[in-house]
């Protein structure tokens, strides 16, 4: 498994089980793991199987998704948005409200 991928399932299961106030040896009981094999896996050492990151949602009370979620990259959008702060540069104001509306309404529908 990709190195970025674990560390994002490792700090999510981290994330959830601080969140239900359950501390590593309270999971590794619960995962019916040794506590020191629980604590390499959030300490990177040791890689999470599917098998325990299923069993960690049912612990958890959290969807897969919520715990393998990753961010897609992003592209450097910065010269895009140069290029449309340049075009609405010289709109009026009931032109920028507008622009606006369609935006809201465009994120929303997207």
């Amino acid at each position: 498994m990709n190195a970025e991928y674990s560390a994002t399932i490792t700090e999510n299961i981290r994330m959830y089980r601080n969140l239900r106030g359950l501390t590593q040896e309270n999971m590794a009981e619960k995962l019916m793991i040794d506590s020191q094999y629980y604590a390499q896996l959030e300490q990177g050492r040791r890689n999470f199987t599917i098998e325990r990151i299923i069993d960690a949602c049912r612990i958890l009370g959290v969807k897969i998704e919520d715990i393998v979620h990753f961010e897609e990259p992003r592209e450097n959008t910065a010269p895009l948005i140069e290029s449309i702060n340049r075009k609405i540069a010289g709109a009026s104001p009931k032109q920028l409200m507008l622009i606006e509306k369609f935006i809201d309404e465009f994120v929303d529908f997207v």
